[in-house]
């Protein structure tokens, strides 16, 4: 960042990180609009008479102290709610909160997730862990496949990697129900049918079966479950297969030879086969394709999701219990409650009811389903808290709105999902107005609850307790507030044969109870998009109405022209959208921009239902169904 006059007025990446290679993404680079925004909250809010009133710091942690001790006297500890998901993956914002409820004696958290869940959770299921290969092993891919995934929106630091494989001869395809960014620069684009992942992944695991001749050896050697999975298979008819999941046998065939006959393929999964209630099994599908058909633990392979282990050490929790335990007080065990369902279980919650909230670094009325119901479930409570850099919709839902920090205002580390650093967040300028950290504001509540000192405001202290792992891969704090450092992690996961699973092998897949016949209407198709992330959106950057992308021939069915308003209606609700023309988009899917709009921040997730999928759990956002009205109608 360049600092000038006590003001950032630009910043840009690191060039030490050959990852990011010296470019921000879109967000980033709109970042400083965003953090000077007049629309950023600089002081405390207390709802008043329905109205939100600044107040100072004193009064509004008074207040919370207070309404912690007596909700958790009345009703126990379990009666306090913590929700926090991915809105801040640095260390002190991941470490700090549980720590401050253990000295609270525990609460109820939210567990499960809104996005890569049921896919970390098969990862970790069939690999034993979630590691991905260096990104420069792309240039030993003869195939790439990106299925369920859009690095061009979602990924651009990929994009050079990817550009350079490409020029090197790789052959890219891209396996997604929607024509995306990344689809263009593929040689092939296999728009299967919404929620055909699997089905997809069977087929060609049996075309490749038949490729092999004969079964391979390390399938049993290094592998769990290969009758099972091989049995399963065999169940299946190819026709059968090809309507389910709307393909050609050609395609299959594409993707047989990808795999088998011109290894290796690396495969970059993404969301996209996630959101399903079968996004668990999608995933442990493509991964047993990826496995027996040989492109595990070999240059130019893998099942590249994320590298989702933690680096920093976590005896630093068992210290804090201990310390707190000898200031007497009474742990008891956390209750976790589902983020796909969280407005219905916030509410259901009993022995002891949920009283109290306070939600953090997540937005659940805008990115968590059906954000009529969470909006009415939170204002029902007796007392909100949000940390905030914004008045987000779930911030409208609260009894005080604290402002917090950036990560330019903030000394903290990081560790990425994408790559092998671990970098510095060290703080470019003072916090803007009177917006404080996490840390801090644990600090001041715990104070005023009689644990004076028990969290002290040094940020570097707390991480250099948690820096042993990385010290002993010579990895030290100094070198790291320097700029970024790379971790002692595998290019390539998995080359030794071993996996970190009970029993040290890959674990097939044993069934697949398929999909049942979609209802009526089309697949509201969850999209993600370059430019802002989530519900991380200015009002002056929202559209007064929004959009719905349809298939031509879609329209034509519909009677409906482009530009014309129409309803999206779903189960739970309905909006109202401007209906646009789109070649890209299949006829059984309708696409609309994840995000809120003016006067509406609960944007296109009040039409989706709460439905989980099979592991993790995750929401499963593309198992949502609506039609489309003429506004008339």
């Amino acid at each position: 960042a360049t600092v000038k006059d006590g003001k950032i007025v630009s910043h840009r990446a690191n060039p030490s990180n050959s990852y990011t290679r010296n470019f921000l993404c879109a967000k980033g680079n709109d970042y400083l609009k965003r953090f000077y925004s007049p629309e950023r909250l600089l002081k405390p809010m207390i709802r008043k008479n329905g109205d939100f009133e600044p107040v100072s710091w004193d009064d509004a942690l008074d207040l919370i102290a207070e309404k912690l001790t007596q909700t958790r006297k009345e009703y126990g500890q379990l009666s306090s709610l913590w929700a926090q998901y991915s809105g801040s993956l640095s260390f002190l914002n991941l470490l700090m909160p549980r720590i401050f409820w253990i000295y609270l004696g525990g609460n109820t958290i939210n567990t499960g997730g809104l996005s890569v869940d049921a896919l970390q959770a098969a990862q970790n299921n069939d690999f034993g862990e979630c590691l991905l290969h260096h990104p420069d092993d792309l240039l030993n891919s003869k195939n790439i496949v990106f299925w369920g995934k859009n690095p061009a929106a979602t990924n651009v630091h990929l994009m050079p990697f990817i550009k350079k494989a490409k020029k090197n001869g790789a052959r890219i395809t891209v396996v997604d129900p929607r024509y995306s960014r990344t689809a263009q620069i593929a040689d092939r684009h296999i728009a299967l049918a919404p929620g055909g992942d699997g089905y997809l992944a069977i087929a060609v695991a049996r075309e490749v079966r038949r490729r092999q001749g004969k079964e391979p050896d390390f399938v049993r050697s290094l592998g769990t479950g290969w009758d099972e999975y091989t049995a399963m298979l065999d169940r299946y008819e190819d026709q059968d297969l090809f309507k389910r999941a709307d393909v050609t046998a050609d395609e299959v065939s594409h993707l047989a030879s990808a795999y088998w006959d011109d290894q290796p393929a690396a495969t970059h999964l993404g969301l996209g086969m996630n959101w399903y209630k079968q996004g668990g099994a999608h995933s442990r599908l493509i991964h047993s394709l990826i496995f027996f058909s040989g492109n595990v633990g070999v240059p130019g392979g893998g099942a590249n999701f994320f590298g989702m282990g933690m680096p920093f050490d976590t005896k630093i929790m068992r210290e804090e219990m201990a310390k707190a335990k000898e200031r007497g007080v009474e742990l008891v065990k956390p209750r976790r409650i589902l983020n796909p369902y969280l407005a219905r279980e916030i509410e259901k919650a009993e022995n002891p009811p949920i009283k109290l909230a306070w939600v953090s670094m997540m937005n659940p009325v805008a990115s968590a389903p059906d954000s009529q119901h969470m909006t009415k479930v939170l204002r029902n409570l007796d007392f909100v808290i949000v940390t905030e850099q914004f008045m987000t919709a779930t911030a409208r839902c609260a009894d005080v709105v604290l402002p917090v920090t950036t990560y330019l205002e903030e000394d903290d580390v990081i560790a990425s999902h994408g790559h092998p650093y671990v970098g510095p967040v060290n703080a470019a300028v003072p916090p803007q107005g009177e917006a404080r950290s996490n840390l801090w504001i644990f600090s001041k509540v715990l104070d005023r609850m009689g644990l004076e000192g028990a969290m002290p405001v040094s940020p570097w202290e707390w991480i250099s307790r948690s820096f042993g792992s990385l010290n002993e891969q010579g990895i030290t704090l100094e070198d790291v507030k320097k700029g970024p450092v790379r971790r002692n992690l595998p290019d390539i996961p998995y080359q030794d044969g071993k996996f970190p699973t009970p029993d040290g092998k890959f674990q097939f897949i044993p069934d697949y109870e398929g999909r049942p016949e979609p209802e009526a209407g089309l697949t509201l198709l969850m999209v993600k998009v370059s430019s802002f992330l989530n519900s991380q959106l200015l009002s002056e950057e929202a559209t007064s109405t929004p959009t719905v992308y349809l298939n031509p021939d879609t329209m034509v069915d519909l009677g409906v022209e482009e530009g014309e308003r129409v309803w999206v209606q779903s189960k739970l609700d309905r909006l109202e959208a401007l209906a646009a023309a789109s070649d890209k988009t299949r006829p059984d899917i309708v696409e609309m921009v994840p995000c809120h709009w003016k006067d509406d921040q609960g944007g296109v997730n009040r039409l989706r239902e709460a439905i989980a999928s099979d592991l993790g759990p995750t929401v499963a956002f593309n198992e949502t169904r609506v039609t489309i009205h003429k506004h008339a109608d």
